[in-house]
């Protein structure tokens, strides 16, 4: 198996890339990828994400957009305990674009 070569077209071709992977460890990822396991993932924290997004076919890498832009999509790991328990408190908050931005709803 091998990272995929090009974004996913789909939400449902996401969400079979994610179930590809699914129950593989980290180390087995970036073995299968070539990708070097840095010694420290404390130093490391944005690489276990990097290695999610190269399975999963982000095309967003660094820059200011959704990982998957075409999709609507933002990934977002978060580290878990050998029980699937989440090992920092995290918060995902999402508000909707109803009003349009510039407008200001004090001097409407």
């Amino acid at each position: 198996m091998q990272p995929p070569a090009t974004p996913p077209t789909s939400i449902d071709e996401l969400l079979k890339r994610c179930q590809a992977i699914a129950g593989l460890s980290l180390g087995e990822l970036a073995t299968m990828a070539n990708v070097a396991i840095p010694a420290n993932l404390q130093r490391h924290k944005g690489w276990p994400g990097m290695l999610v997004e190269l399975w999963l076919g982000a095309t967003a890498g660094s820059k200011p957009q959704q990982d998957f832009p075409d999709l609507g999509v933002e990934l977002k790991t978060i580290p878990i305990d050998a029980v699937g328990q989440p090992l920092e408190t995290t918060y995902v908050c999402f508000t909707p674009l109803i009003i349009p931005p510039g407008y200001d709803l004090a001097t409407e």
